[in-house]
């Protein structure tokens, strides 16, 4: 037997590929996923009553209203935009582009379609990831749903709905004949996919110029199919990472929101994903606001009625306050900073029904946050939300010129 130490060096890293380490806190934060750039985006779908939203003045100084409060201890971590949003119209119907900028409609004539910013940004960190986007909602999703992530090919992605189901995708490992069975079913996608790509590249010898662009295009797309499945299939053998704390039970939306927001603070914190939504369902129920069960669909419409418009401050403050606690939990784990948190609505007033300017926060980043920005409010001056979008995506990594229908970067936190 060769005993030399080079040999046995090589044979520990060798074995070190195929042993895995249980996750630990202080490497993680250590090494080089804690300096990756993360982004997270929680959005509702019936808006903001304005007055609870907005702050009063500009700047890093700018009084919060009632519905922010919980947000004082994170001052000079955040920025609310005035005066921000797509240029559309629609009511529930534009809500669905909130984190596109772009209509279904309008998507074949974009060159990446609608979509949206975390199809866009998980496809910069694919392969390095888990999960490269975690998609997830608060429970059933119904009563003017969200619809907020869309692929390239204007696919509406649809979200996980149960904290259980969450925390079995990122911490239970799946059983072994299972993961074998999913193994077999990755080879027979990537057989498949070989033999249409062999049948389309004889084909494109025998057709027009229009034809072959459209058979460029399907390459493309066989393209993207063949390296996501790689890049799944190689984590098939990796266990997930252990964490303390036990699987949830499901239960009312509003029940799970916390939960959820807990579960994706550990998916980053264990770099299972560097890229999620969480959706803030139409079917919230009010009964932890301490309201009549009138639904959040119900006090959206409220008519400027005094009591439906208390009702529907305690549902938004009720989502505000626990995105405070997500905030300030990754202040504690260190990954603010390195964390773009967006929270906004498709729908800036969920009773009149308008898509103008729309309740948008950003936090954390390592942005230079003031509290406030209000923006020209003239519609020959107004900032489109893609110009944020932008600006996001290219802090994120992403080299990117355009995305949706920005006319250029947003240069107010810089």
């Amino acid at each position: 037997m060769n005993t030399h130490p080079l040999s046995r060096r090589q044979f520990i890293r060798a074995a070190g590929v195929t042993i895995a380490l249980p996750w630990l806190e202080t490497l993680a934060r250590a090494t080089g996923p804690a300096a990756a750039q993360r982004f997270v985006c929680v959005a509702n779908p019936f808006g903001m009553i304005q007055d609870a939203f907005f702050p009063t003045g500009e700047g890093l100084n700018a009084a919060l209203p009632g519905n922010l409060a919980s947000f004082e201890a994170l001052r000079g971590k955040f920025t609310v935009f005035s005066n921000i949003d797509h240029g559309n119209n629609g009511g529930h119907g534009g809500t669905h582009m909130f984190l596109s900028g772009v209509k279904s409609s309008e998507a074949s004539s974009m060159p990446d379609g609608n979509i949206s910013l975390d199809q866009f940004l998980a496809r910069q960190v694919a392969g390095q990831t888990r999960f490269p986007v975690l998609n997830t909602a608060a429970g059933p999703v119904g009563g003017g749903g969200v619809e907020l992530c869309w692929t390239r090919t204007g696919v509406m992605v649809p979200p996980v709905q149960q904290v259980s189901r969450v925390f079995r995708m990122l911490f239970v490992d799946d059983p072994a004949e299972l993961s074998a069975a999913l193994g077999v079913d990755y080879e027979q996608q990537g057989s498949i996919l070989d033999a249409v790509n062999g049948q389309a590249r004889g084909m494109s010898r025998r057709v027009s110029g229009r034809d072959r662009e459209k058979l460029d295009q399907y390459f493309t797309a066989i393209r993207e199919v063949e390296k996501s499945l790689e890049q799944e299939k190689a984590w098939l053998s990796r266990p997930r990472p252990k964490v303390d704390a036990k699987e949830p039970k499901d239960g009312t939306v509003s029940q799970q929101l916390p939960i959820l927001f807990d579960l994706v603070a550990l998916a980053l914190q264990t770099d299972s994903t560097r890229v999620a939504t969480i959706e803030v369902p139409g079917s919230f129920d009010t009964s932890a606001m301490g309201i009549e069960e009138k639904g959040y669909h119900g006090y959206s419409h409220h008519g400027k009625d005094p009591v439906l418009m208390e009702g529907m401050r305690k549902v938004e403050r009720y989502q505000m306050v626990h995105l405070a606690k997500f905030l300030t939990k990754l202040q504690d784990l260190g990954l603010l900073d390195s964390t773009q948190v967006l929270f906004g609505s498709g729908m800036g007033d969920g009773s009149a029904h308008t898509n103008k300017n729309l309740p948008v926060l950003l936090a954390g980043g390592g942005y230079k946050h003031r509290t406030h920005v209000i923006l020209p409010d003239a519609a020959e001056k107004r900032v489109p939300l893609c110009n944020l979008y932008l600006s996001m995506a290219q802090r994120f990594g992403a080299e990117a010129g355009t995305f949706g229908k920005s006319k250029g970067t947003f240069g107010e936190l810089s």
